[in-house]
């Protein structure tokens, strides 16, 4: 999840579960449709059009909320110490984005790591060490462990 690239540069990555489920969620969504349209129409013999009206109540709304969310996602985040920048890298077109530390202004620690900025939020997924992660950024950042504990 974390790697020490250099001597002052940390990197985390997103896992690899949420990589492959984020780079094919149209053919999931899509898979999904059909299955649950099949299911209504094979086990409780209902109209198709029924069936997927009933599928798209279901799987819509979650995909609705997926997208929404799916943009705040980095693959990896880099932090460079001895420039004092990080580097978020996106799946999307939008490809790498370089920031200053001056520009974060606190870093939410819960179960992914929220980097807040003025004009957006990055989140990834937060490394199993957790207690040498909070000691990584909270000289640097305003760290705010919400209801979470370091022990």
């Amino acid at each position: 999840m974390t790697d020490s690239v250099g001597k002052n540069n940390y990197t985390f990555y997103m896992p690899g579960e949420e990589r492959i489920f984020f780079k094919y969620l149209h053919g999931i969504v899509f898979a999904f449709l059909l299955l649950f349209g099949a299911l209504e129409v094979f086990i409780t013999k209902v109209a198709t059009a029924d069936a997927v009206f009933n599928a798209l109540v279901l799987v819509l709304p979650v995909y609705g909320v997926v997208l929404a969310f799916r943009k705040r996602f980095a693959s990896e985040v880099t932090l460079d110490f001895n420039s004092r920048k990080v580097r978020f890298l996106f799946q999307d077109e939008r490809g790498a984005i370089l920031r200053d530390f001056q520009e974060i202004s606190k870093v939410n620690f819960g179960f992914y790591l929220t980097f807040v900025m003025n004009d957006a939020r990055v989140m990834v997924k937060r490394p199993g060490n957790k207690k040498e992660i909070f000691l990584l950024l909270n000289p640097v950042f305003k760290v705010d462990r919400g209801i979470l504990s370091i022990n």
